[in-house]
């Protein structure tokens, strides 16, 4: 191997070792309430007011029926409803209730504070690094 096949495979190292230590520390911030994926669809749900499973799946690029698995889970916990679209009868929008949106507020505040922490050594112009190097390879 090159220098730089060397190099781009310690960086996907690291990149899952971020990630798994990012996902690791959230589901613990988050206790047993709610997975952090559960967390971030139910967030998009709160931003977007009600979507469809289907764009779910899109934005996240995970497959319809786990879309579904995860929300007959959040629909059982009463985060989320299910709503017929009143134009289409076959469309079923999700929409988050309130319990789900006092949820999506407190983890929310939860996890600002524990990225303000996490990233506290990093100076403003790492960050902004951080996020042009990021944008060169999205």
């Amino acid at each position: 191997m090159n220098n730089r096949q060397l190099l781009i495979a310690d960086l996907e190292k690291s990149f899952r070792k971020v990630f798994r230590m990012f996902r690791r520390e959230l589901n613990d911030l988050f206790q047993d309430q709610i997975t952090s994926m559960e967390f971030t669809y139910l967030k998009f749900i709160m931003e977007k007011k009600q979507v469809m499973t289907s764009m779910l799946s899109q934005e996240f690029n995970v497959s319809t029926s786990h879309i579904t698995a995860v929300t007959d889970r959040l629909v059982q916990r009463e985060l989320v409803t299910r709503k017929r679209a009143e134009d289409d009868r076959r469309v079923i929008n999700l929409c988050i209730t309130e319990k789900g949106g006092t949820l999506v507020q407190m983890l929310e505040k939860r996890k600002h504070t524990y990225m303000k922490n996490k990233f506290q050594n990093l100076s403003d112009e790492e960050i902004e690094k951080l996020l042009q190097l990021f944008s060169k390879i999205t």
